[in-house]
């Protein structure tokens, strides 16, 4: 064991002291500028402190709230074009260093103010969205996804903001796939009381509207709010209204639909009673597998589950993407989902994979040829 003496004990004791307090007067010194209400300043001075590497933590954080208070100022304006983006680099430089220093108490002591600058601009993005300034709000989520790219809820006001189309979203985010977004997407409707809180209903309503509204609609996005819907919220005129419309313009959910029916009350298929199963979702990857192997079947004319180069069903949604571990093929001369259905379900195999453990679907047709895809 070391001895020191007490001279060196005061040195060492003074030094901290010294330290300690130019760091807190460093610190204090934006906190008071913003603090009196000379953001202006504070701005200007956390720019320098920031530029010269001095009290960079501080400066970030008091900018970016001083920004937030000022956004409706004019000289802001003349500063900064987009200020909400302007305030969110600081709350990125701040997650960075969290990361980075997990241990730091910086963090954890100004979680408060943070969540101030990130509610803030939650808020404008959302009312941007609302005045019809797309872009000015897709700006700002870009900016949350790229700050919290884990963060659901943001993924979420992204991607509703591109109307759901899930190319357009994968398009900006090239190491999110397919797969994984709405494997995301389904998370946040399934918690959607959670996410959106006393807005529930309004919310998923606006997202059905802008689905059905949207010529490239994402069929998967919109079955899962069409199933969980009901669950979550229950039925009322407006949903059931939405329900129609869908069925009227696309067939897909309209077999969907009739399909979860059954699955819900259980069936008999071959004599065998089927308990009831859970609701299927429809699945974008499988849904383009079952229609481009039904137009196969219909140029080629046959009828059988081996496709070109003797491909099998495996194979061919494993090409576009995604896994299948059951198919259903019908060459009927209708339109009408319910007799194809029918058909299906008085034969014991079909029926059995229509209510078999599966959580996704995929319905594709072409002229006469019908293609039914499980996983």
């Amino acid at each position: 064991m070391e001895i020191k003496s007490p001279f060196t004990v005061r040195v060492l004791f003074l030094l901290i002291i010294s330290f300690v307090f130019s760091q807190t007067y460093a610190q204090s010194k934006v906190q008071k500028l913003y603090e009196s209400g000379n953001y202006m300043k504070c701005i200007n001075i956390s720019n320098k402190n920031i530029k010269n590497g001095k009290d960079k933590l501080s400066s970030y954080l008091y900018k970016s709230l001083s920004v937030i208070e000022l956004y409706d100022s004019d000289k802001l304006r003349e500063l900064y074009k987009y200020p909400v983006i302007e305030a969110l680099k600081g709350i990125h430089k701040l997650e960075k260093f969290k990361v980075k220093y997990p241990s730091d108490y910086f963090y954890s002591e100004n979680r408060y103010r943070i969540d101030k600058i990130i509610r803030f601009a939650e808020r404008k993005a959302d009312s941007l969205f609302y005045a019809n300034n797309i872009g000015g709000s897709l700006r700002i989520y870009y900016k949350f996804r790229a700050i919290y790219p884990q963060n659901n809820y943001y993924l979420y006001k992204y991607s509703k903001l591109l109307n759901f189309n899930s190319y357009a979203v994968l398009e900006s985010d090239k190491n999110l796939t397919e797969k994984h977004l709405h494997e995301r997407m389904y998370e946040v409707f399934a918690n959607c009381k959670k996410y959106f809180r006393r807005n529930t209903r309004k919310e998923l309503i606006e997202d059905l509207n802008l689905l059905y509204n949207d010529t490239a609609c994402d069929l998967q996005t919109a079955s899962t709010i069409l199933v969980l819907y009901p669950q979550k919220i229950g039925h009322d005129t407006e949903f059931e209204q939405q329900v129609m419309k869908f069925q009227d313009k696309y067939m897909q959910i309209k077999m969907l639909l009739e399909i979860n029916k059954k699955r819900a009350s259980g069936y008999v298929c071959g004599g065998l009673l089927i308990d009831p199963r859970p609701p299927l979702i429809l699945s974008n990857c499988l849904s383009r597998t079952a229609r481009k192997y039904a137009e196969y079947m219909q140029k080629e004319n046959i009828f059988s589950h081996t496709g070109k180069g003797d491909s099998t069903p495996w194979q061919r949604a494993k090409e576009e993407g995604c896994s299948a571990d059951a198919e259903n093929i019908a060459a009927n001369y209708t339109d009408n989902t319910k007799v194809v259905l029918k058909q299906w379900l008085d034969s014991e195999g079909h029926c059995k994979n229509i209510m078999g453990f599966h959580k996704e679907i995929g319905i594709g047709n072409a002229g006469n040829y019908w293609v039914q895809m499980f996983k």
